[in-house]
């Protein structure tokens, strides 16, 4: 009836010790959700960039232009590429930022619910009423399909799902 195995559990943060860098393995590493790591894979992005134009530069085109030009341009696209990859990974942290938020929501709910839903389950027994008994274990069964099927759903339903879900579809009102 009620399978409180598939409920996920809430997920804790890491456990750090100063400016985002994570020492619960032993190993000194920065977090993906931290400004230091936006920071650092922005300028690592922007030295490998200046330093493959430069070698391509080198390599095919040695008497392109003066060299204090050349290192200039290719400073300057360097620079636009780590402000490009700054922003990506910043979009990126916050997607994540607010991932995680959503799937702490879904294990809470899972749990609350859970919880509400075991005293309802447990009292079906002391009824004699069978068409209780069973209308009791439908509707616990349905919220548990719903708990471990569409509350953690990560992708949205496609246009035939939704369709054939039916409530999902605009109601024609009336009054125009």
């Amino acid at each position: 009836m009620l399978n409180t195995s598939t409920s996920p559990e809430i997920i804790r943060p890491r456990s750090t010790t100063h400016r985002g860098i994570a020492t619960k393995d032993k190993t000194l590493r920065m977090e993906p959700t931290s400004w230091r790591f936006v920071l650092g894979a922005a300028i690592g992005v922007g030295v490998v960039s200046f330093l493959a134009t430069e070698l391509m530069h080198s390599i095919l085109v040695p008497d392109i232009g003066r060299s204090h030009e050349r290192l200039l341009a290719e400073g300057f696209s360097a620079l636009i590429v780590s402000c490009l990859t700054a922003k990506l990974v910043q979009i990126s942290r916050e997607r994540h930022r607010l991932t995680m938020a959503r799937m702490q929501v879904i294990a809470e709910m899972n749990h609350h619910i859970r919880n509400a839903l075991s005293p309802i389950s447990l009292s079906v027994d002391a009824t004699e009423d069978r068409q209780l008994k069973r209308m009791i274990s439908e509707a616990v069964d349905r919220i548990d399909w719903a708990l471990r099927e569409i509350l953690p759903r990560e992708l949205p339903l496609e246009d035939e799902q939704r369709h054939a879900m039916g409530y999902f579809q605009r109601r024609k009102s009336s009054a125009r």
